[in-house]
């Protein structure tokens, strides 16, 4: 036995999965809503009058769903990470409460990014126990 390797249980593998499986699921629905927000500021920005006022009412609507979300991940998979997702969708609230909703790409696609990461190593950890 080699003292430089941790051991392992089966317990610990169990939970690894776990946390890998919530945090894959958490990362898909985070990154499909993060597209959709985006999606809508850019035909939101091209909006006047009404249709603009209900326009970012939605994005709100969504913006907060999706800031929910990512707290529920960082909850349950007690990963810092989610955190940091949740401010910059936090700041892409600021810009819609601000009136420019075009203004909110560059805090969303940092989001994204952080998002597809976690994901990302998350179903590496599935791949790795032969689940994905």
């Amino acid at each position: 036995m080699n003292d430089d390797e941790p051991l392992e249980t089966n317990d610990d593998r169990g939970n690894s999965v776990k946390q890998a499986i919530l945090a894959y699921a958490q990362s898909e629905k985070v990154k499909s809503g993060l597209i959709w927000i985006c999606q809508v500021s850019n035909q939101v920005a091209g909006m006047d009058g009404p249709e603009r006022r209900q326009g970012l009412r939605l994005l709100k609507t969504l913006a907060h769903m999706v800031a929910d979300e990512s707290d529920l991940a960082g909850r349950i998979t007690g990963d810092r990470c989610w955190h940091e997702i949740g401010k910059k969708i936090n700041m892409a609230l600021v810009m819609i409460n601000s009136g420019v909703p075009q203004e909110t790409a560059f805090h969303l696609t940092q989001a994204l990014t952080r998002v597809t990461r976690l994901g990302g190593q998350a179903a590496s950890v599935l791949k790795q126990r032969g689940l994905f």
